[in-house]
């Protein structure tokens, strides 16, 4: 049985989806190890934003290595599980819900780690006098460090991306330009204007892009970091009744995909890094 034995809660000066996209950059978890002396390496399926199934090794002195699998990575909570090493059962879950008590948009973040002592009574007092005091030095690094880079983040400049779903589907479309990406797909979407609203982004990239009229349905999953100081957030959109079909006016084609097909589409890296959020919006 997996028992509770650190838990943290901290509040962040950024929002939801910026705090869990912060979670998963391997920057957070290496800076978090790498403060307490412990070699760490990440290994990701996707750039530097971590996806369910991906892995983390850790080692330190002359301990075995510790392995975790990410089992979780999304706007509410990010989740690992131990693969192998010295402990035989641990789970570590961070979740995130809006806190709202200030007057800024702001994210109270709760840390839980819980597992099972190695060594049954001989290993209980191990927990209590090393394990601990260890892993609450790696959670409290890992904190301040997903805590610096959300709150860099949250000043980024915010480009939108549209996941409009009809009839169970999710609707993408395909590049004909650059070179580089033709052939590739990507979601409607574009850089919110200063002082544009990102809902209004939302509308009216659709409606340049496709022709279509779009009603916003809210954030879906977590911002996405992009160059140029600027970050990717996803919104759910359904199309307005009576409107019309969306059709591709500066791509190459417009398809409907269900959620069987979506991992089998070539998106373009950063909407790749999308995938699981659509997936979840699909089911």
């Amino acid at each position: 049985m997996l028992v509770a034995v650190l838990r943290s809660a901290t509040r962040v000066n950024a929002p939801v989806g910026t705090v869990a996209a912060a979670l998963r950059h391997t920057r957070t978890a290496e800076e978090g190890l790498r403060e307490v002396r412990v070699r760490g390496r990440v290994r990701t399926s996707a750039g530097e934003l971590l996806l369910p199934g991906d892995e983390l090794s850790f080692s330190a002195a002359q301990l075995p290595v510790l392995r975790t699998r990410v089992v979780r990575a999304d706007a509410e909570a990010f989740a690992s599980v131990v693969v192998s090493g010295p402990v035989p059962q641990l789970r570590h879950e961070t979740t995130l819900r809006p806190d709202r008590s200030g007057s800024d948009e702001r994210t109270l973040l709760t840390d839980e780690l819980r597992w099972r002592a190695p060594l049954g009574a001989a290993g209980r007092c191990a927990d209590a006098v090393l394990l601990r005091r260890f892993a609450g030095a790696v959670l409290a690094r890992r904190t301040a460090a997903v805590r610096a880079l959300a709150e860099s983040w949250a000043q980024r400049r915010i480009v939108v991306a549209a996941a409009i779903v009809h009839n169970g589907q999710l609707l993408a479309q395909q590049r004909g330009h650059p070179e580089r990406d033709a052939g590739r797909w990507e979601l409607p979407g574009g850089r919110v204007e200063p002082g544009e609203l990102e809902t209004d982004a939302v509308v009216r990239e659709c409606a340049e892009e496709l022709g279509a009229r779009v009603v916003p349905g809210g954030r879906v999953g977590t911002d996405v970091p992009l160059r140029d100081d600027m970050a990717l957030r996803l919104h759910r959109a359904a199309l307005r009744a009576g409107g019309p079909d969306p059709r591709a006016l500066e791509h190459r084609a417009v398809r409907w995909v269900g959620a069987a097909e979506l991992a089998d589409l070539d998106w373009l890296e950063t909407d790749r890094l999308l995938v699981p959020a659509l997936r979840s919006l699909l089911r």
